[in-house]
């Protein structure tokens, strides 16, 4: 299963403020040798407020340029919504119920 990783989140998102989404993702696709899916992926990964219709926009694009599916300048119209998200953390601080922030007890108390 591919992962995303942390150089990959990066120069996507360095890539994807500078300019046109087909042009960042050619090139990500270049750089670490990806295909449509696993792009789509990085993607999904560094744009904030991404969804199934914008993923699938990336599946169906004419990454190799075959003439076969969206053009460029299609999935720029698609995509054009799309923010860049701030880097968030992979791992989670804490889960939900775990009481990590509770107050403590005093010795006796029942909980």
């Amino acid at each position: 299963m591919f992962e995303v990783s942390d150089e990959v989140r990066s120069v996507a998102r360095a890539e994807l403020v500078q300019g046109p989404p087909s042009a960042a993702l050619r090139r990500l696709a270049q750089r670490f040798h990806l295909q449509r899916t696993n792009l789509a992926w990085v993607a999904a990964e560094v744009f904030e407020n991404m969804f199934v219709p914008d993923i699938q926009a990336i599946w169906a694009w004419d990454l190799e340029g075959q003439g076969e599916g969206h053009s460029d300048a299609e999935l720029d119209a698609m995509l054009a919504h799309l923010r860049v998200g701030v880097r968030r953390s992979r791992v989670p601080a804490g889960l939900p119920g775990d009481r990590q922030d509770a107050p403590k007890l005093k010795s006796g108390a029942a909980p």
